[in-house]
């Protein structure tokens, strides 16, 4: 059941003809709402405080008078908030507020990049919070399985709208519409309707200003002790603008932040969040999947009937793939020789996964002891020289097996990080309908609909693949500092931690 909050706006829209060749999609443009109350962007006054502290002054309602101050330690985050009414001044200590009178609100950020946020917070921005964390999405990297995994939720449905159930392959537009894929959806308060992401998409800045406010009034009126929002424009910023829209929304929801600390007196706890990170190139250029693998000789189709029968969804635009199909070792063999697909995996008759470069293949494994990286050609996932530096360390065992943990430390910052266990994951953990064929996409090339790419524009920033950029998210709170790395399924556990129960 949708929130009552949910809007009801214009967006994509669609009709259905004879079979998915009749299905036709209008992209009609809604008007966004009022935008939020934000603190303006820079103080109107610096001045020294005692102990090597600084206050910041800001006038809130523009009547030329200082009002309200932020006094920032000399570790640069904020410790007290002071209120001037021009009498008198009431100075609020964040440390000293009983716990049982703060709130706590987070907020979801589609497809913003760990490595932006960090920069602006070692750049003096987001003064509330500790140093950011860096996340590790699931793979395929979309907000789905990302929050899927977040809330715990697992298995979901399957990696998107565009999927094949066994029997035959789903109207896209109508389950996304519906909210089918997103079962996450019951657990936050506020999210965008999906009738409205076409428009948030074609106007960036007005519809992500609209949720913030659509947030802020909603934590108002609700009184919850947890209030969770979600925000799908930090996605469409990115895609769009790249990371030059990406800076846009990092700074609106800085101010965003500053702004709820001042309103509430303090009596709150933030926790920012993204479901995903966000590559960032000139322009992505489509990949014709489709189109390639019928020129190759495959039948596109909607129902597995035939050895050379695909169902190869192509709905969202993103850097990755899944292809439904009974052969899937010749078509992954065949699907990663396309220019701009750097790999594809699929899954044995033993469980094995199989992973595939145009130069390299290896298989991933799994026992009671762990698992295990097995090269038979070219090393494609690149991890020989960490797994031997593993060896010499004594963390692997004698028959080859590694803990998942001892592979996320040490391919933390790799070109793919913790590939391992996110392929295994894919075809055996996350989906009740998972794909036969996975593919990751170079950086530079998306796969999807056609028409969506043509509608939209070109993209400036993609998600979807196996690489650092699209993986690592991030997370930050005022309830405390987390580890420095986390993938996202343990990330709620991680603010369970430090007090916070999401699991509603």
């Amino acid at each position: 059941m949708r929130s009552r909050m949910a809007i009801r706006g214009n967006g994509w829209v669609s009709a259905a003809g004879p079979g998915r060749a009749g299905l036709v999609c209008l992209l009609a443009m809604g008007c966004a709402g009022p935008g939020p109350t934000l603190l303006p962007a820079v103080p109107a006054k610096i001045e020294p405080a005692a102990g090597g502290a600084t206050l910041q002054w800001y006038d809130t309602n523009g009547d030329a008078r200082l009002d309200y101050a932020e006094e920032v330690g000399a570790d640069g985050r904020v410790g007290k908030l002071r209120y001037s009414t021009g009498k008198a001044i009431e100075e609020v200590d964040l440390r000293a507020i009983p716990p049982g009178e703060r709130r706590d609100l987070v907020l979801i950020l589609d497809s913003v990049p760990f490595a932006m946020v960090q920069q602006a917070w070692r750049h003096g921005g987001f003064q509330f919070f500790p140093r950011p964390t860096r996340t590790i999405a699931p793979f395929p990297v979309l907000t789905d399985p990302c929050l899927v995994d977040f809330f715990h939720l697992l298995p979901g449905v399957a990696i998107e709208s565009d999927y094949y159930d066994g029997k035959g392959q789903t109207r896209p537009y109508d389950v996304y519409l519906g909210g089918g894929v997103a079962v996450w959806h019951p657990r936050v308060d506020y999210w965008l309707s999906h009738t409205a992401h076409g428009s948030a998409y074609l106007d960036q800045l007005p519809w992500f200003d609209h949720e913030l406010r659509r947030i802020q009034d909603g934590f108002d009126r609700s009184g919850k002790t947890t209030f969770i929002g979600y925000c799908v424009g930090t996605s469409a910023l990115g895609a769009l603008r790249g990371w030059d829209g990406h800076a846009i929304g990092i700074s609106r929801v800085d101010r965003f932040c500053h702004a709820m600390m001042f309103r509430t007196r303090g009596r709150l706890r933030i926790t920012l969040l993204s479901d995903h990170g966000h590559n960032n190139v000139p322009a992505s250029r489509r990949i014709p999947l489709t189109d390639l693998l019928r020129e190759m000789g495959y039948r596109i189709t909607d129902r597995l009937q035939a050895p050379g029968d695909l169902v190869v969804p192509e709905f969202a635009m993103v850097s990755s793939a899944a292809i439904y199909t009974r052969t899937p070792a010749p078509v992954a063999r065949a699907v990663v020789q396309i220019e701009g697909i750097e790999l594809s995996a699929y899954r044995e008759a033993d469980d094995g996964i199989v992973v595939l470069s145009r130069d390299g293949e290896a298989r991933v494994r799994k026992s009671p002891g762990g698992y295990r990286y097995e090269v038979g050609m070219g090393d494609p996932l690149r991890l020989t020289p960490i797994l031997d530096r593993l060896k010499q360390q004594g963390r692997i065992e004698p028959d080859g097996c590694f803990a998942d943990a001892v592979l996320l430390e040490a391919t933390r910052d790799h070109i793919y990080p913790d590939a391992v266990d996110r392929l295994w994951r894919t075809f055996h953990e996350q989906f009740k309908h998972p794909p036969d064929v996975l593919i990751s996409v170079q950086d530079g090339y998306h796969c999807g609909s056609a028409f969506q790419t043509r509608a939209v524009g070109a993209l400036k920033a993609v998600h979807g693949n196996l690489g650092p950029l699209s993986s690592s998210g991030f997370a930050m709170t005022t309830a405390g500092e987390l580890p420095e790395v986390l993938r996202m399924r343990d990330l709620a556990d991680a603010l369970a931690g430090l007090g916070m129960d999401l699991q509603r």
